[in-house]
């Protein structure tokens, strides 16, 4: 559907003239920009642009294609040309009384062709594999008639479950406590499984999953410590989509078709740093066809294998395992370097030129405080990135240093005096500045006391009286434009949070002393790992964070010796505070 940015019209209201004109213009403009193969036609065709499936009744025949990458139109294709005209002049430019009344009209054309190949199966994350037919409809048959007949089916809120060998456990996320012996009749699966080389161990845990129809699972990992590789899952009934995300890049989804009676294999990097989940919806797209399919009942067999060794994937940042605390939050000053090491200085070092491109704007509130600075003053700019601060001529002295060496190459080349080194052992005199800016540094220290060195070198380098800028990343993203909208979740079955298995207490424990990936919603901890994409090089990168709670600098800065608060205010997500060397 295309909607435009125009305010509400009324249900029932129509699209006239030039107006309609213009709004088809647009939609064309976008469709040759995303299918440039797609031809629009001024006679009528059986294909159409931008309709909803509620126009079935008008045509039981016609079969509907989506995008659902979040592009604003859709196609129909009809029985016939003359169904597609009879559709076309009743709804085009009209919003139709089912319709929201927050719903923009339709804007309707018709094309010559409608896309030959999905576009939305453009990739698989590594190691998933779906195998079609891998059952037969006899087989189906008798699974699905054990698993309906069964007394101990348990009902979940959005679907029922039956547990063999071990129970699982949707608090801890993990399956310790045994339960009724896994049937013959799944054991012949195994067997079969086994056979054909995709298990090497035989399964202890078992789930039988139930979906009615619109029903599905929350976006999850299988958690590391808890199963080994590969997690097994056969589907029966009803097609259906299964979202891939990525842990390390959340915009990243990949929607696989699960085939009625095919096997999935979730392993290496699909288990390890993937989430998957089913969306709850009636219907869903085809992603290889981008059809529209109904979705019926449906039935999953997932089988896994209980772990009773330590986790060792390669994708230890989604590991829930301790791993010696290898990714725990640093509690010494060894600790945090050798963290920031890793997830801040070499970060840097990889994405320097990408991180140029994309930094060019600066914040308001640390442009004022550049304005009001008297002209012909000393700055340092600690951690200046690529010089964004230093490269206007504005009446005064600006030096800048950073850690990254491509960031200070690419800001010598602006023209920029820049030189490379640590912000926590400052080449500068003391009392040698008027002022200092510190822009998105201090929020990658690692620990308290590295976080008031910070401060104190700042202080060491300012003359008495002189102010310095520092900004750090909030916890609270609500009021941020960046800010992405956390989706709704169901605390009985978020699975695929618990950490090691065993006592809840110290599954809680575990979880605030780890470091997390940040999935792009809204902060659960204030030490995370932030994501860097690269989608040219089709790269990611994990950034160390300590977020800021309300309140966390001021508490800072009272705690260094001649650190006098002068001003805390929020920007897009962002604290901003001044502090004065009294």
């Amino acid at each position: 559907m295309y909607f435009s940015d125009e305010k509400e019209r009324p249900v029932g209201s129509r699209y006239e003239g030039s107006k309609l004109l213009r709004k088809i213009h647009k939609s064309h403009e976008q469709l040759k920009r995303h299918n440039p193969d797609v031809v629009i036609s001024e006679e009528p065709t059986q294909n159409l642009l931008n309709l909803r499936r509620f126009f079935r009744p008008l045509d039981p025949g016609c079969q509907f294609f989506v995008y659902p990458n979040k592009r604003s139109y859709s196609f129909i294709q009809c029985s016939d040309a003359y169904l597609a005209t009879k559709i076309r002049k009743e709804f085009n430019g009209f919003v139709h009384p089912k319709l929201k009344s927050s719903h923009q009209p339709f804007v309707i054309s018709f094309v010559k062709n409608v896309p030959e190949k999905g576009i939305a199966e453009t990739f698989r994350p590594d190691g998933l594999a779906v195998l079609d037919n891998y059952i037969s409809k006899d087989e189906e048959k008798t699974l699905t008639d054990f698993i309906f007949s069964h007394p101990k089916v348990k009902m979940l809120k959005h679907r029922a479950v039956l547990h063999f060998g071990h129970e699982f456990d949707y608090d801890t996320n993990s399956a310790f406590r045994e339960t009724e012996p896994i049937p013959e009749i799944i054991n012949d699966l195994v067997k079969k499984l086994k056979y054909d080389g995709y298990i090497s161990a035989w399964p202890d845990q078992i789930t039988a999953n139930i979906y009615e129809p619109g029903h599905g699972i929350p976006s999850h990992y299988d958690t590391h410590s808890a199963f080994e590789d590969p997690v097994v899952s056969l589907s029966m009934l009803s097609d259906v989509v299964m979202e891939f995300k990525d842990g390390a890049n959340s915009a990243r989804i990949a929607p696989v078709l699960l085939p009625r009676r095919s096997l999935c294999l979730i392993q290496g990097e699909s288990r390890y740093r993937w989430k998957h989940g089913i969306v709850n919806r009636k219907h869903d797209v085809d992603p290889r066809t981008n059809r529209v399919i109904p979705r019926q009942m449906r039935v999953s067999l997932t089988l896994r294998k209980i772990r009773t060794v330590p986790c060792k994937c390669p994708w230890k940042e989604f590991c829930d395992w301790d791993r010696e605390g290898e990714m725990g939050v640093p509690k010494s000053g060894n600790e945090a370097e050798r963290l920031e090491g890793s997830y801040v200085a070499d970060v840097y070092e990889n994405i320097a030129s990408h991180f140029d491109e994309t930094r060019h704007s600066s914040w308001k509130a640390v442009k004022k405080f550049i304005d009001d600075i008297p002209r012909g003053s000393v700055m340092y700019d600690v951690g200046c990135g690529n010089g964004k601060y230093l490269i206007a001529q504005d009446g005064l002295i600006k030096i800048g240093c950073d850690m990254c060496n491509g960031l200070c190459v690419i800001a010598a080349k602006k023209g920029c005096h820049v030189m490379r080194a640590d912000a926590l052992k400052l080449p500068f005199r003391e009392k040698s500045a008027d002022a200092v800016i510190c822009i998105a540094v201090l929020h990658h220290i690692a620990t308290l006391e590295r976080r008031r060195q910070l401060v104190e070198e700042i202080l060491r380098v300012l003359k008495p009286g002189g102010c310095a800028c520092v900004t750090v990343w909030s916890m609270d993203q609500s009021h941020s434009e960046y800010a992405k909208m956390r989706g709704n979740k169901d605390e009985n079955e978020a699975i695929g949070k618990g950490q090691n298995p065993g006592k809840t207490e110290d599954l809680k424990k575990n979880k605030a002393e780890r470091l997390k990936v940040h999935d792009g919603k809204d902060f659960e901890q204030q030490d995370v790992l932030v994501p860097w994409v690269i989608d040219q090089e089709n790269k990611t990168f994990l950034r160390y964070y300590h977020v800021f709670r309300e309140g966390e600098a001021e508490e800072l800065m009272h705690s260094v010796d001649g650190c006098q608060m002068v001003s805390v205010e929020k920007e897009q997500g962002n604290y901003i505070f001044v502090f004065r060397k009294s």
